[in-house]
């Protein structure tokens, strides 16, 4: 008897989505679960504009509050179905959450120079250890491609997890993106198709609703 062979694509097409706006912008936010601010509150409104235009069937976010806001934003306007990931979480920072550059140099000027010159070997205080969240991250996405198979999914995240993610699938491509770029709100369009992924270094989702350009910077950036 002749073997069936599925001649089917296994297209999976992925919106990465940063969450908008929080007070604890310029922090060290991490797995702290602060909700959008009103700033944030307001960026939906636009978001959900430039997304109008877009075909998806699924939404997926991080667990924390900032990211379950926007994406449940999101699936209002399509009477869709949140499906919310831990996995999907910032970098946890230990004990700089809540904390700013400023502060984190006063309390240990010494370890805070470690940190800076060796980024991203050394985690943080009690933080989460860069290695791990990679495999993490790059489980979620395999995950949530599988789950959205020959389908499109919006996926709601942290600029870590996004940033961290691109530049593993097309490091040649991304250099280090800059966080002017990863602002609150913008949008990067990524595809698997196989095992292999896919991102176009003209993305042109890749910017925040708020700047003109479209382009994707490749100047060095940390997130705060």
């Amino acid at each position: 008897m002749t073997a069936f062979i599925s001649n089917a694509p296994t297209l999976s097409r992925l919106l990465l989505v940063r969450h908008a706006h929080t007070s604890m912008a310029g922090k060290f936010c991490g797995h702290s679960d602060p909700p959008l601010s009103v700033q944030g509150r307001a960026e939906l409104v636009e978001l959900n504009r430039r997304l109008s235009e877009e075909s998806f069937e699924f939404v997926f976010c991080s667990d924390l509050l900032r990211a379950r806001e926007t994406s449940e934003s999101i699936a209002a306007a399509r009477s869709l179905i949140v499906r919310q990931r831990r996995d999907l979480r910032e970098l946890a920072f230990g004990e700089w959450e809540g904390l700013d550059w400023g502060e984190i140099e006063t309390r240990d000027p010494a370890y805070a120079k470690r940190w800076l010159e060796t980024y991203p070997c050394l985690a943080a205080p009690g933080g989460e250890v860069f290695a791990t969240f990679q495999r993490r991250i790059e489980h979620a996405m395999n995950a949530i491609a599988d789950d959205s198979l020959n389908g499109s999914a919006v996926v709601v995240t942290h600029a870590g997890v996004i940033r961290t993610f691109l530049q593993n699938i097309a490091p040649s491509q991304c250099g280090s993106l800059n966080r002017q770029v990863l602002t609150y709100g913008s949008c990067w369009e990524i595809w698997r198709q196989g095992g292999d992924w896919t991102f176009a270094s003209a993305n042109r989702l890749g910017v925040s609703p708020h700047q003109a350009s479209r382009q994707l910077a490749t100047a060095s950036g940390r997130e705060s």
